[in-house]
């Protein structure tokens, strides 16, 4: 599955210096994740990186069925025999794990994408014309041979979670479902407070596969697609993968450094190899169109440019420890955890200081984990039922009712997302 670059804008303000942070360093600071020598290009992620982790997949979820997408899971292992078929052993052996087997170690091939096994799914039965569109994501466990020189933490990993999507219609839904995507670009993008999409189409390359009618009718409707959803499409010629145009959307952050995440692609070869029909209205069987895409591309390398974008300035939603507590005397410890039960039930993850160091000391822990939302607990918040809230990213202290904690802080952590998806 190739990948889709998104010209991207993150709207805050960051010092040179704290630019400078790479990603890895700003997940040994928040606690997220780190590597082992004994699993090279592995991530081996913390509680805070696991659910930061499954926040981003979940927002995928969402998007995806609310979009019409059924999710599905597919073996992580397989027969070599379906990556022969694929072509895949023709074009891509160098970079996939072998294994398995006992009179042959080389009989199974550790999945380096999901499109094979979708295609197995889809030829379970006998589809009809009124059955398409199909559309299939998984959350993809892949691994990928890398070279040792090339792994970068999240950015360049030999295990990584895709968000594969395939969709299966017929030419005349093909442009719909395009115009599907670049919706859904826009919209998760956006929950990200990424702007500024730059859309380029790549064409046929000197060697492809599929015919010429089928390039310039599957390019034509890329093009009318950026159209009509108001995107000024730059031509790639030559660019395209051998087996079909794809649309790419490109992406520069505040240091100038462009990013790829994800892409969706026709692809003319796969049907062939496969042999993937469905009856059309005249009951004859005719090829499918396939169309590969990723919004993230890969949950690892889109967190780790999430997090060397942002400085580890998180968006509130998404922030693995949204809300932290700090006491001010060993007497409030009762109340602390009255409100952190609180928080917990409403599922906001929280941290707790009821420690006996200085509340200002307190605060520097709280600032260096970037947590959102912070809750100082005193005698007389105590006594009055009534916390005071600090907004990291602003400073201001808001004085909140204990009877209305729960509503305040679900509002600042998930209106702005939940509006956004109404």
């Amino acid at each position: 599955m190739p990948w889709f670059c998104i010209s991207l804008r993150f709207n805050s303000d960051f010092t040179q210096e704290r630019m400078m942070k790479t990603h890895r360093e700003i997940a040994e600071q928040l606690d997220l994740f780190h590597s082992e020598p004994q699993a090279p290009g592995m991530i081996f992620w913390h509680p805070n990186g696991w659910a930061l982790f499954r926040d981003i997949q979940e927002h995928m979820r969402r998007v995806y069925r609310r979009n019409g997408f059924e999710e599905v899971n597919t073996p992580v292992f397989m027969k070599k025999e379906l990556w022969q078929t694929s072509g895949h052993m023709d074009m891509f052996a160098e970079n996939m794990f072998f294994g398995g087997g006992k009179e042959n170690i080389d009989e199974y091939v550790l999945k380096p994408m999901s499109c094979p096994a979708h295609i197995l799914l889809f030829k379970r039965g006998v589809h009809s014309h009124r059955d398409l569109p199909l559309r299939l994501f998984e959350f993809g466990l892949v691994h990928r041979n890398e070279s040792s020189g090339s792994l970068n933490g999240c950015l360049r990993a030999r295990q990584f979670t895709q968000d594969d999507a395939h969709v299966f219609c017929c030419w005349s839904q093909a442009e719909e479902e395009i115009r599907g995507f670049l919706q859904r670009a826009k919209q998760v993008y956006g929950d990200y407070d990424y702007h500024n999409l730059d859309v380029k189409i790549s064409t046929k390359p000197e060697k492809a596969l599929g015919s010429d009618e089928q390039w310039c009718r599957a390019q034509k409707l890329l093009d009318s697609a950026c159209q009509i959803e108001g995107f000024d499409a730059e031509y790639q010629a030559g660019e395209g993968a051998f087996y079909g145009p794809k649309i790419e959307l490109s992406l520069t952050d505040s240091m100038g450094r462009r990013w790829q995440c994800g892409t969706i692609q026709f692809d003319f070869n796969l049907p062939e190899r496969f042999d993937v029909q469905y009856a059309n209205e005249q009951g004859e069987f005719e090829r499918p169109v396939i169309m590969h895409q990723a919004m993230y591309g890969s949950i690892e390398r889109w967190l780790g440019i999430l997090l060397e974008v942002s400085q580890g300035n998180l968006p509130d939603w998404l922030h693995p420890v949204p809300v932290a507590i700090a006491s001010v005397n060993e007497s409030n410890s009762q109340f602390v955890r009255q409100l952190a039960a609180l928080c917990l039930a409403r599922d906001m993850r929280v941290l707790v200081d009821i420690s006996q160091n200085s509340v200002a000391r307190k605060m520097k822990r709280f600032h260096k984990q970037k947590v959102p939302y912070i809750l100082t607990v005193g005698d007389k918040e105590e006594a009055e039922k009534c916390v005071s809230v600090k907004c990291r990213k602003d400073g201001v202290i808001t004085h909140v009712p204990l009877s209305e904690l729960g509503d305040y802080l679900a509002d600042k952590l998930e209106g702005k997302l939940k509006r956004k998806e109404d």
